[in-house]
């Protein structure tokens, strides 16, 4: 998909961090802009400043936990637009704690339903339509370094990116045998300058209050709690110095223009995936040393 210009992007978790970066940057190369967030207020001053920027503009409030939003959003993209070329199925949440224990079942489920579901759901509701119009155009769905390598007391957030990972492989499988017009592109960044370490500022109502800080509780208690507190503020602090979104988003630009599938874009983290990858062929049990 060299020409971009006239073309169309959705995108999901639009309102900041790298949805934001991925419409700035689309937009930059002329394309139409469709835009989906769950955080109302923070959407609509990233359409007013993509508008006042020159960008044609549709956009949504969206939680992309929901299948009939996203069927809404499919609508609005093709009615406002007609064919879409893009779909960055980009929004996601961080969320922590060990496997063991019941505690955090509801953030596991939201974690999943947000970062597994939703690219799912974007999947399924938005490429039928791009595939009948049979013009070029390109998937690319938001995973993580997460989802390559394992680490430990991120389960729900691993589960999620795995699964990710995997969908985007089997997808790109499909549309070859299908000699599709449609590219694929998973994106694996490990530490970006985005608001994800803050994710709980986005809980569903239900999940707020005391009962989301029980879990929260409960998911780093016992005699790995100081262990889990230090690994969590390690996190902030890499996310606070991670890379800029604009890396992110020339990466997701020039995979889409060159139909690349792997975005990974922190060159020092391949060695812990290749590390990886030998544990699997060699029989070696998982070790803490591999984490990207």
């Amino acid at each position: 998909m060299d020409d971009l210009n006239g073309k169309t992007a959705v995108i999901t978790g639009a309102a900041s961090g790298i949805g934001l970066e991925l419409a700035e940057q689309f937009g930059a190369a002329g394309m139409n802009l469709v835009l989906g967030d769950v955080e109302k207020p923070a959407l609509d001053e990233a359409v007013t400043a993509l508008t006042s920027a020159g960008h044609q503009v549709a956009a949504m409030e969206l939680d992309v936990r929901d299948l009939e939003q996203i069927q809404a959003f499919e609508v609005l993209a093709r009615e406002r637009f007609t064919n879409v070329h893009v779909l960055c199925n980009n929004a996601g949440v961080g969320s922590g704690g060990p496997v063991p224990g019941l505690d955090d079942l509801d953030l596991w489920r939201w974690t999943i339903d947000v970062d597994l579901w939703g690219v799912i759901y974007g999947c399924k509701v938005f490429l039928p339509a791009m595939l009948e119009h049979g013009e070029p155009a390109h998937v690319v769905n938001t995973a993580s370094m997460a989802g390559l390598v394992a680490p430990p007391l991120m389960g729900a957030y691993n589960v999620s990116k795995f699964g990710v990972v995997a969908l985007s492989e089997t997808l790109a499988k499909e549309m070859l045998m299908t000699g599709s017009s449609v590219g694929v592109s998973v994106l694996c960044p490990a530490f970006v300058q985005t608001g994800i370490a803050d994710s709980q500022r986005n809980l569903p109502e239900e999940l707020r209050g005391d009962a989301a800080d029980s879990a929260v509780a409960g998911a780093f208690a016992g005699p790995n709690a100081e262990t889990a507190e230090a690994m969590s503020a390690g996190i902030r602090a890499a996310v606070a110095g991670g890379i800029d979104t604009s890396i992110v988003g020339e990466a997701v630009v020039s995979a889409v223009r060159n139909n690349s599938f792997w975005i990974l874009t922190h060159e020092e983290t391949k060695a812990g995936v290749s590390a990886r990858a030998k544990e699997i062929v060699q029989g070696y049990n998982p070790r803490l040393t591999n984490l990207g």
